[in-house]
């Protein structure tokens, strides 16, 4: 009887949650890390495709080595942040837009852990802007 137990729920569909990661366990912040990586390298490789760019003229342009293209043309995302996605992106006069949207339960709970992750990357970002564009931003926060 059990194994007929077994094999039933074998064959049970699987239920998602509207997303493959977050099925295979990603926290929503990984998914969102992932989509927006993905999300990214799409977007670079169909501009490469429509310039008919070569490898050797992305090593030029984006400079970068011969391995590295090969693994952007390849697919293999995983080798490459977002931050160095969107430097892609600027290398090859390509603008990027970044959208926050709200949650759709209407509650967050962001803990004290991720408030500090968080100012440190917000310090970052900020540490790598010019003076235009940091005083640009803190009027855009205070409106």
């Amino acid at each position: 009887m059990k194994n007929k137990s077994k094999a039933s729920e074998a064959n049970k569909p699987h239920v998602s949650r509207g997303s493959v990661l977050a099925d295979l366990g990603f926290t929503r912040s990984e998914v969102l890390e992932l989509t927006v990586r993905a999300e990214l390298h799409s977007r670079l490789l169909d501009y490469i495709e429509e310039l008919k760019l070569t490898p050797s003229q992305l090593v030029s342009l984006l400079g970068i080595h011969q391995p590295d293209v090969s693994n952007l043309l390849n697919g293999r995302i995983s080798k490459f942040s977002v931050t160095k996605l969107i430097k892609f992106a600027g290398k090859l006069n390509l603008g990027v837009e970044v959208r926050l949207t709200k949650p759709s339960t209407g509650k967050v709970f962001i803990s004290k852990r991720t408030r500090k992750l968080e100012a440190k990357q917000l310090h970052a970002v900020v540490s790598l802007m010019s003076a235009s564009q940091t005083a640009r931003m803190s009027s855009l926060i205070e409106t």
